[in-house]
């Protein structure tokens, strides 16, 4: 498969429930290869939530490095420690943040994490031009 070299990068750390979401995760970054209008890089974490420094430590070097933060709403995000502490992380550092919420998930977003739009990748392309801009 070829790239598009035309595209315009942007760094993206994807938030969501690990134990429970692993697939969104996965799925999310497969179908923006073929749907987003940018060349999506991954700046998510590669492990679950450990309350430990080093762990919160990888979260916000992650979240450092990225342009947008996306909180997958899966069934039990809202429950997520994991995810409460990396939306807290992107609040301090400043960085545009949104939610997606997948097809026939109706819970788990997360207040103050921005607004929840439909996992629709003409939405989800619209939201990171306009997030970026601001």
């Amino acid at each position: 498969m070829t790239t598009d070299t035309n595209k315009s990068k942007v760094r993206v750390f994807l938030s969501f429930e690990f134990g429970r979401d692993n697939e969104l995760h996965r799925n999310f970054y497969a179908q923006a290869e073929h749907h987003s209008q940018y060349e999506i890089i991954d700046c998510s974490l590669k492990e679950p939530y450990h309350p430990d420094s080093r762990w919160l430590e990888k979260a916000r070097k992650q979240i450092t490095l990225s342009d947008i933060v996306i909180v997958v709403v899966g069934a039990d995000t809202h429950n997520a420690p994991g995810v409460e502490k990396e939306v807290n992380e992107a609040h301090q550092l400043k960085k545009p943040m949104f939610q997606i919420r997948p097809k026939r998930r109706t819970a788990g977003e997360i207040h103050g994490a921005g607004e929840v739009i439909s996992w629709k990748w003409k939405k989800i392309n619209a939201k990171i031009a306009e997030k970026l801009l601001e």
